[in-house]
């Protein structure tokens, strides 16, 4: 299973692990996702972000460069910082407005660089 395979699977799982984390959250919200979730429902949320980390794989892929802990970092600190700056995904204000740049940057690194780490 190659990177861009392994990623869809990863942000599906991680979107599903969120969508629990919220609904059992004792504020019954988690990082702002509450309404994100309201907005999108529960499947369409699991296809968005294995689709998205699926999208961002084949995006590096163009940049010819190798799929090392370093260089996928900085890809998701940029491509996090675009989607905060230009809202390109409004559903996702309440996201960006409950975390700084940094905490948001470290949660786009993580799933990054996942499929790094599994053998499946």
């Amino acid at each position: 299973m190659n990177y861009n395979q392994k990623a869809f699977i990863i942000g599906m799982i991680g979107d599903f692990l969120l969508q629990v984390i919220v609904h059992f959250h004792p504020k019954g919200d988690f990082a702002g996702l509450k309404s994100y979730f309201k907005i999108h429902g529960r499947f369409e949320s699991l296809l968005i972000a294995g689709g998205m980390m699926y999208f961002f794989g084949i995006l590096f892929d163009l940049l010819k460069q190798p799929k090392i802990f370093l260089n996928l970092s900085i890809y998701a600190a940029i491509i996090d910082v675009l989607f905060r700056h230009f809202r390109l995904f409004p559903s996702l204000d309440g996201y960006y407005n409950a975390l700084t740049y940094l905490e948001s940057i470290i949660w786009a690194i993580i799933p990054a660089n996942l499929p790094l780490f599994f053998k499946f």
